[in-house]
Protein backbone atom coordinates (compact mmCIF):
# COMPACT_ATOMS: atom_id res chain seq x y z
CA UNK A 1 0.00 0.00 0.00
CA UNK A 2 1.13 3.54 -0.86
CA UNK A 3 0.18 6.48 1.03
CA UNK A 4 -0.04 9.89 -0.28
CA UNK A 5 -0.31 12.50 2.97
CA UNK A 6 -2.55 16.33 2.64
CA UNK A 7 -1.03 18.47 5.13
CA UNK A 8 -0.62 22.19 5.89
CA UNK A 9 0.38 21.82 9.58
CA UNK A 10 2.72 20.74 12.03
CA UNK A 11 0.24 18.82 13.93
CA UNK A 12 0.77 16.56 10.55
CA UNK A 13 4.64 15.73 12.44
CA UNK A 14 3.71 12.72 14.19
CA UNK A 15 1.96 10.91 11.53
CA UNK A 16 4.33 11.97 8.73
CA UNK A 17 7.14 10.50 11.13
CA UNK A 18 4.59 7.23 11.54
CA UNK A 19 3.91 7.20 7.90
CA UNK A 20 7.68 7.37 7.30
CA UNK A 21 8.81 4.87 9.71
CA UNK A 22 6.02 2.28 8.47
CA UNK A 23 7.44 2.37 4.59
CA UNK A 24 4.16 3.48 3.52
CA UNK A 25 4.65 6.73 2.72
CA UNK A 26 4.76 7.65 -0.85
CA UNK A 27 4.20 11.05 -1.65
CA UNK A 28 3.53 14.81 0.22
CA UNK A 29 0.85 17.13 -0.98
CA UNK A 30 1.17 20.71 0.40
CA UNK A 31 -0.40 24.08 -0.75
CA UNK A 32 2.18 26.36 -2.56
CA UNK A 33 2.60 29.11 0.28
CA UNK A 34 5.44 29.25 2.90
CA UNK A 35 4.95 29.13 6.56
CA UNK A 36 7.65 27.24 9.23
CA UNK A 37 6.39 23.68 9.24
CA UNK A 38 6.01 23.36 5.40
CA UNK A 39 9.57 24.29 5.85
CA UNK A 40 10.51 21.44 8.04
CA UNK A 41 8.28 19.11 5.67
CA UNK A 42 9.81 19.94 2.71
CA UNK A 43 13.45 19.24 4.65
CA UNK A 44 11.55 16.31 5.28
CA UNK A 45 10.97 15.39 2.24
CA UNK A 46 14.04 15.44 0.59
CA UNK A 47 15.94 13.82 3.10
CA UNK A 48 13.98 10.86 2.72
CA UNK A 49 13.29 10.71 -0.99
CA UNK A 50 9.36 10.79 -0.76
CA UNK A 51 7.88 12.93 -3.22
CA UNK A 52 6.67 16.21 -2.52
CA UNK A 53 4.05 18.09 -4.24
CA UNK A 54 3.20 21.87 -3.74
CA UNK A 55 -0.31 22.85 -5.17
CA UNK A 56 -2.68 25.53 -5.30
CA UNK A 57 -6.36 25.56 -5.68
CA UNK A 58 -5.96 24.96 -10.03
CA UNK A 59 -4.20 22.22 -9.83
CA UNK A 60 -5.87 20.13 -7.26
CA UNK A 61 -7.79 18.21 -10.23
CA UNK A 62 -6.67 16.39 -13.78
CA UNK A 63 -2.76 17.69 -12.50
CA UNK A 64 -2.38 16.22 -9.26
CA UNK A 65 -5.07 12.86 -9.63
CA UNK A 66 -2.03 12.34 -12.52
CA UNK A 67 1.10 13.01 -10.39
CA UNK A 68 -0.41 10.60 -7.66
CA UNK A 69 -1.79 7.37 -9.84
CA UNK A 70 2.36 7.69 -11.42
CA UNK A 71 3.36 7.11 -7.91
CA UNK A 72 0.57 4.37 -7.86
CA UNK A 73 -0.50 5.77 -4.55
CA UNK A 74 -3.71 4.13 -3.68
CA UNK A 75 -4.60 6.00 -0.29
CA UNK A 76 -4.77 9.16 0.84
CA UNK A 77 -4.65 10.39 4.35
CA UNK A 78 -5.19 14.39 5.34
CA UNK A 79 -4.70 16.20 7.96
CA UNK A 80 -5.07 20.06 9.02
CA UNK A 81 -5.23 20.53 4.57
CA UNK A 82 -6.38 24.02 3.83
CA UNK A 83 -7.99 23.65 0.59
CA UNK A 84 -11.30 21.55 -0.42
CA UNK A 85 -10.38 18.28 -2.55
CA UNK A 86 -12.46 17.75 -5.51
CA UNK A 87 -14.87 14.79 -5.39
CA UNK A 88 -12.45 13.28 -8.79
CA UNK A 89 -10.14 13.31 -6.37
CA UNK A 90 -11.30 11.47 -3.42
CA UNK A 91 -13.03 9.10 -6.46
CA UNK A 92 -9.24 8.68 -7.91
CA UNK A 93 -7.74 7.47 -5.02
CA UNK A 94 -8.54 3.84 -5.22
CA UNK A 95 -9.18 2.97 -1.62
CA UNK A 96 -10.30 6.87 -0.50
CA UNK A 97 -8.85 9.58 1.24
CA UNK A 98 -8.97 9.69 4.68
CA UNK A 99 -9.27 12.75 7.22
CA UNK A 100 -8.28 13.01 10.59
CA UNK A 101 -10.23 15.84 12.52
CA UNK A 102 -9.62 16.99 15.85
CA UNK A 103 -13.33 17.14 16.93
CA UNK A 104 -16.32 14.86 17.12
CA UNK A 105 -18.27 14.42 14.04
CA UNK A 106 -20.76 15.67 13.28
CA UNK A 107 -21.07 18.14 16.14
CA UNK A 108 -17.95 19.46 15.79
CA UNK A 109 -17.24 19.80 11.78
CA UNK A 110 -15.79 22.76 10.55
CA UNK A 111 -12.71 25.15 10.17
CA UNK A 112 -11.02 24.87 13.42
CA UNK A 113 -13.00 22.19 16.53
CA UNK A 114 -10.23 23.11 18.82
CA UNK A 115 -11.14 26.65 19.14
CA UNK A 116 -14.33 25.62 19.55
CA UNK A 117 -13.98 22.47 21.82
CA UNK A 118 -11.99 25.02 24.64
CA UNK A 119 -14.65 27.69 23.68
CA UNK A 120 -17.53 25.55 24.57
CA UNK A 121 -15.75 24.56 27.61
CA UNK A 122 -15.69 20.67 26.27
CA UNK A 123 -14.56 18.41 29.27
CA UNK A 124 -13.34 16.19 26.81
CA UNK A 125 -12.02 16.26 23.01
CA UNK A 126 -12.03 14.14 20.05
CA UNK A 127 -10.53 12.49 17.70
CA UNK A 128 -12.60 11.59 14.57
CA UNK A 129 -11.06 9.73 11.65
CA UNK A 130 -13.55 9.67 8.48
CA UNK A 131 -13.41 8.57 4.32
CA UNK A 132 -13.96 11.98 2.88
CA UNK A 133 -16.73 12.56 0.48
CA UNK A 134 -17.99 15.85 -1.24
CA UNK A 135 -19.37 17.48 1.27
CA UNK A 136 -17.13 18.60 3.96
CA UNK A 137 -16.43 16.67 7.30
CA UNK A 138 -19.25 13.73 6.04
CA UNK A 139 -18.65 10.05 4.90
CA UNK A 140 -17.81 6.93 6.36
CA UNK A 141 -16.61 7.31 10.01
CA UNK A 142 -14.02 4.89 11.01
CA UNK A 143 -12.39 5.68 14.33
CA UNK A 144 -13.38 8.15 17.37
CA UNK A 145 -11.06 8.59 19.79
CA UNK A 146 -11.80 10.50 23.05
CA UNK A 147 -9.26 12.87 25.15
CA UNK A 148 -9.96 14.36 28.58
CA UNK A 149 -9.23 18.26 27.96
CA UNK A 150 -7.04 19.64 30.77
CA UNK A 151 -8.21 22.28 33.28
CA UNK A 152 -6.37 25.63 31.62
CA UNK A 153 -5.43 23.56 28.63
CA UNK A 154 -4.71 26.16 26.02
CA UNK A 155 -5.07 25.87 22.21
CA UNK A 156 -1.61 24.98 21.19
CA UNK A 157 -1.04 22.10 24.15
CA UNK A 158 -4.30 20.43 23.28
CA UNK A 159 -3.82 20.02 19.37
CA UNK A 160 -0.17 18.71 20.19
CA UNK A 161 -1.51 16.05 21.82
CA UNK A 162 -4.58 15.27 19.15
CA UNK A 163 -1.52 15.17 16.47
CA UNK A 164 0.62 12.66 18.77
CA UNK A 165 -2.85 10.42 19.52
CA UNK A 166 -3.07 10.69 15.25
CA UNK A 167 0.13 8.80 14.84
CA UNK A 168 -1.09 5.81 17.42
CA UNK A 169 -4.22 5.78 15.41
CA UNK A 170 -2.26 4.83 11.81
CA UNK A 171 -2.18 1.14 12.05
CA UNK A 172 -5.62 0.80 12.80
CA UNK A 173 -6.83 2.81 10.52
CA UNK A 174 -4.79 0.40 7.28
CA UNK A 175 -6.39 -2.23 9.52
CA UNK A 176 -9.56 -1.24 8.84
CA UNK A 177 -8.88 0.16 5.28
CA UNK A 178 -7.49 -3.53 4.28
CA UNK A 179 -10.37 -5.43 5.52
CA UNK A 180 -12.78 -3.34 3.59
CA UNK A 181 -14.36 -1.90 6.47
CA UNK A 182 -17.40 -0.10 6.28
CA UNK A 183 -17.74 2.88 8.74
CA UNK A 184 -21.03 3.98 9.36
CA UNK A 185 -22.15 7.43 7.22
CA UNK A 186 -21.70 10.98 9.16
CA UNK A 187 -24.89 13.02 9.10
CA UNK A 188 -24.06 16.43 7.07
CA UNK A 189 -24.18 19.10 9.95
CA UNK A 190 -25.32 22.47 8.39
CA UNK A 191 -24.00 24.62 10.91
CA UNK A 192 -20.38 24.24 10.82
CA UNK A 193 -17.85 25.76 13.10
CA UNK A 194 -16.04 28.44 11.30
CA UNK A 195 -12.57 30.30 12.19
CA UNK A 196 -13.80 32.70 14.71
CA UNK A 197 -14.26 36.53 13.69
CA UNK A 198 -12.67 39.57 16.05
CA UNK A 199 -15.86 39.73 17.64
CA UNK A 200 -16.29 36.03 18.98
CA UNK A 201 -12.26 36.64 19.71
CA UNK A 202 -13.30 39.84 22.51
CA UNK A 203 -14.06 39.27 25.61
CA UNK A 204 -17.29 40.62 26.51
CA UNK A 205 -17.01 41.45 30.64
CA UNK A 206 -20.12 42.67 31.09
CA UNK A 207 -21.61 39.10 30.32
CA UNK A 208 -19.16 36.56 30.36
CA UNK A 209 -18.54 34.59 33.18
CA UNK A 210 -14.78 33.95 34.83
CA UNK A 211 -15.17 30.59 33.61
CA UNK A 212 -16.32 31.39 30.08
CA UNK A 213 -13.47 34.39 29.58
CA UNK A 214 -10.98 32.19 30.81
CA UNK A 215 -12.59 29.42 28.18
CA UNK A 216 -11.68 31.66 25.55
CA UNK A 217 -8.38 33.01 26.62
CA UNK A 218 -7.31 29.52 25.96
CA UNK A 219 -8.98 28.58 22.92
CA UNK A 220 -6.85 31.49 21.69
CA UNK A 221 -3.33 30.98 22.75
CA UNK A 222 -1.58 30.63 20.61
CA UNK A 223 -2.90 30.60 17.20
CA UNK A 224 -5.35 33.78 17.46
CA UNK A 225 -2.74 35.34 19.87
CA UNK A 226 -4.96 35.62 22.76
CA UNK A 227 -8.57 36.77 23.60
CA UNK A 228 -9.18 40.34 22.73
CA UNK A 229 -10.04 43.34 25.07
CA UNK A 230 -9.03 46.82 25.33
CA UNK A 231 -7.65 48.83 28.31
CA UNK A 232 -6.36 52.56 27.93
CA UNK A 233 -8.24 53.17 24.50
CA UNK A 234 -5.81 50.27 23.09
CA UNK A 235 -6.49 46.65 21.73
CA UNK A 236 -4.52 44.27 23.83
CA UNK A 237 -4.36 40.34 23.77
CA UNK A 238 -4.54 38.36 26.93
CA UNK A 239 -2.76 35.05 26.66
CA UNK A 240 -3.23 33.28 30.27
CA UNK A 241 -5.67 33.47 33.24
CA UNK A 242 -6.07 31.60 36.51
CA UNK A 243 -8.97 31.70 38.67
CA UNK A 244 -8.26 33.67 41.78
CA UNK A 245 -9.69 34.85 45.09
CA UNK A 246 -9.58 38.46 46.32
CA UNK A 247 -10.31 39.25 49.97
CA UNK A 248 -12.62 42.79 50.47
CA UNK A 249 -12.62 43.71 46.80
CA UNK A 250 -14.90 46.07 45.81
CA UNK A 251 -18.14 45.44 44.17
CA UNK A 252 -17.40 47.44 41.11
CA UNK A 253 -18.30 46.62 37.44
CA UNK A 254 -17.04 44.00 35.59
CA UNK A 255 -13.49 44.14 33.92
CA UNK A 256 -12.20 47.10 36.65
CA UNK A 257 -9.24 46.00 38.28
CA UNK A 258 -9.61 45.11 41.82
CA UNK A 259 -6.35 44.59 43.35
CA UNK A 260 -2.78 45.46 41.69
CA UNK A 261 0.34 43.87 43.54
CA UNK A 262 3.83 43.95 41.72
CA UNK A 263 4.28 41.10 43.74
CA UNK A 264 0.77 39.41 43.82
CA UNK A 265 -0.16 40.44 40.20
CA UNK A 266 -3.70 41.90 38.49
CA UNK A 267 -6.71 40.32 39.33
CA UNK A 268 -9.82 41.59 37.19
CA UNK A 269 -14.00 40.84 38.10
CA UNK A 270 -15.43 39.07 35.94
CA UNK A 271 -19.68 39.56 35.05
CA UNK A 272 -20.88 36.93 37.66
CA UNK A 273 -18.54 38.74 40.41
CA UNK A 274 -15.78 36.06 40.25
CA UNK A 275 -12.40 36.97 39.76
CA UNK A 276 -9.49 36.36 37.22
CA UNK A 277 -5.76 37.20 37.53
CA UNK A 278 -4.03 38.21 34.51
CA UNK A 279 -0.74 36.42 34.01
CA UNK A 280 0.17 36.66 30.72
CA UNK A 281 -1.11 39.91 28.59
CA UNK A 282 0.20 41.49 24.83
CA UNK A 283 0.24 44.74 24.67
CA UNK A 284 1.67 46.87 21.23
CA UNK A 285 4.86 46.85 22.77
CA UNK A 286 5.44 43.75 24.45
CA UNK A 287 4.57 40.36 26.08
CA UNK A 288 4.61 40.57 29.93
CA UNK A 289 3.12 39.49 33.12
CA UNK A 290 0.58 40.74 34.80
CA UNK A 291 2.79 41.61 37.92
CA UNK A 292 4.89 43.73 35.18
CA UNK A 293 2.07 45.78 34.02
CA UNK A 294 1.26 46.89 37.78
CA UNK A 295 5.28 47.88 38.55
CA UNK A 296 4.76 49.54 35.09
CA UNK A 297 2.14 51.65 36.81
CA UNK A 298 -1.12 50.09 36.66
CA UNK A 299 -3.62 50.32 39.63
CA UNK A 300 -6.97 49.09 41.18
CA UNK A 301 -9.83 50.77 39.34
CA UNK A 302 -8.95 51.03 35.65
CA UNK A 303 -10.83 49.29 33.20
CA UNK A 304 -10.65 46.65 30.32
CA UNK A 305 -13.70 46.32 28.43
CA UNK A 306 -14.97 45.94 24.92
CA UNK A 307 -14.55 49.90 23.81
CA UNK A 308 -12.95 52.23 26.23
CA UNK A 309 -14.61 56.01 25.31
CA UNK A 310 -13.21 57.40 28.27
CA UNK A 311 -9.45 59.52 27.59
CA UNK A 312 -6.77 58.09 28.22
CA UNK A 313 -2.66 58.06 28.17
CA UNK A 314 -1.85 55.16 25.28
CA UNK A 315 0.91 52.96 26.76
CA UNK A 316 1.85 51.65 29.93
Amino acid sequence: MNIVLFTNSGWSIPLLIALEKSGKLKAIVVPDFDHEALRYIDDFAAQKGIALFKTNKKQLGKELLKWIGELECTMGICLSFPYKLPTSLLRGVVLGIFNFHFGRLPDYAGGDPVFWMIRNQERTAVLSVHKMEEYLDCGELYIQEQVSIYPGENYGLLGARLSQMSSGLLDRLVGLVEVEFKGKAIERNPSTYKRPTQEELTIDWKNQSADAIEALVNASNPSYGGAITYFRNTLVRILETSPADVRNAALLTPGTVVHASAKEGLFVLCSDYRFLKINIIQTPEAVVTGNKLVALGVKPNEKFGKHQLQAAKIGF
